[in-house]
């Protein structure tokens, strides 16, 4: 299944198993969510796509890993252990676009895993971003796979 976020103007794909919530179940700043249940208690995965102001070569690093960050932080507040796991700059559809994914933890939590893009589309710049919940591979893989299926409509 392909969503197509009008609103933020992008599309990406999603397995067969996750869900496409409901425009009126998202905080204010979202323009379109998915999520899926892992098998076990405490994990799972979901994606959310939102958009801003444009943001110059120079900002995209430090502002797609400050996002990062925040929502972190918001599920995972305090964490023990932040790593970075990639950081660099692509291109999605011939756009300027930026791919950071992260891990955080909590002592006796599982850690929560991230990835997000950051695409410079025109005068604003639109986001992509995934988490994963849980020690689960394969949850990861699904993650990365919706995340990097990311384009412009």
């Amino acid at each position: 299944m392909t969503i197509e976020d009008s609103e933020s103007g992008i599309a990406y794909s999603m397995p067969d198993t996750w869900e496409e919530m409901d425009s009126e179940d998202l905080l204010d700043a979202f323009s379109s969510s998915a999520s899926v249940a892992g098998e076990a208690e405490g994990e799972g995965a979901s994606v959310v796509a939102f958009s801003g102001e444009a943001m110059t070569d120079e900002e995209m690093s430090m502002s797609t890993s400050t996002i990062a960050g925040e929502n972190s932080e918001f599920f995972y507040p305090y964490p023990d252990d932040k790593q970075i796991l990639i950081s660099e700059p692509i291109e999605v559809d011939g756009q300027e676009a930026y791919r950071f994914t992260w891990e955080v933890s909590i002592s006796g939590e599982p850690p929560m895993y991230g990835h997000i893009v950051h695409i410079i589309d025109g005068d604003r710049s639109v986001f992509l971003m995934g988490m994963a919940y849980g020690d689960d591979p394969a949850m990861r893989s699904e993650v990365d796979a919706v995340v990097s299926s990311v384009s412009l409509l």
